[in-house]
């Protein structure tokens, strides 16, 4: 519920709409949903490079869960996977790169 850094949204706000990108943001291409909460909770580990068989697994994973719980994944928005994003907290080995 707590954002890992300042000037960055929690995951909870991302997931459930409440947090509004910036224009900073938006060039990012980070937008409200799981994308951008995979982004702040796995940063590099899975956001920012290509459509990985990891991210695809993880976002299957959620779909599948929310079939259990009868919610059709079309109405968890358009924002699935943070593939192209600008991730918010580069791990340290992303800075040698």
């Amino acid at each position: 519920m707590t954002p890992v850094k300042w000037r960055q949204p929690s995951a909870h706000d991302a997931f459930v709409g409440n947090w509004k990108p910036t224009k900073n943001d938006i060039l990012s291409k980070r937008y409200p949903g799981f994308g951008t909460t995979m982004n702040i909770m796995r940063g590099d580990c899975i956001c920012g490079r290509g459509f990985t068989d990891e991210m695809n697994i993880t976002i299957s994973h959620y779909i599948n869960y929310l079939g259990l719980m009868g919610v059709n994944h079309e109405h968890s928005g358009s924002s699935l996977d943070c593939a192209d994003q600008v991730v918010f907290n580069p791990s340290s080995k992303s800075f040698g790169s």
